[in-house]
Formats: C-alpha cells, sequence, structure tokens
C-alpha cells in the first residue's frame, strides 16, 4: 500500500489538503524529519486495524502485498555427507 508524506507544519496549515491526501491512502506526517502520525480514513481504518483477524485473512486480503503464490526453491541435499 502506498503512502504519502506531509510536515506538520504542512498539515496545520492546510488540513483539507491531508484529507485529500488521506482518501488516497495512509498520510504520514512527519516533525523534524521523522514520521510520526499517520492519518487514515476511518472506513481503512475499520477495514485494516480495528478488527482482528487471522494470519490467513490477512493475507488473502484483497490489498495484501502477499498475493502471489508461495513457490520455494528446490533443494537438493547432493554432495552432503551426513554421519551419525
Amino acid at each position: 500500500m502506498a503512502y504519502a508524506l506531509m510536515t506538520s507544519a504542512d498539515f496545520n496549515q492546510n488540513p483539507s489538503k491531508a484529507k485529500k491526501a488521506a482518501n488516497e491512502g495512509p498520510l504520514v506526517i512527519t516533525e523534524h524529519g521523522e514520521a510520526s502520525y499517520v492519518l487514515v480514513r476511518y472506513s481503512d481504518f475499520e477495514n485494516n486495524w480495528k478488527k482482528s483477524r487471522s494470519l490467513y485473512d490477512a493475507l488473502r486480503h484483497k490489498d495484501s502485498r502477499f498475493d502471489d503464490d508461495f513457490t520455494p526453491e528446490r533443494v537438493s541435499f547432493e554432495g552432503r555427507d551426513v554421519e551419525f
């Protein structure tokens, strides 16, 4: 999920611009170059953070970054001697 950045000074001067940016995705508000707050739409908050959900539900969520099938590399044990 992409997010936008805004300084706290810009946020204080133009909160309507911040709300417009938060409509597109999370808005990170910075103070002295460090992330301090995140502004999100209430519906996004309810869908993503308010309710607890299982790991399975989180991974299969439509906005999940992990939507590709997992295919691990094949491991070969040739040339590895095991002594007991």
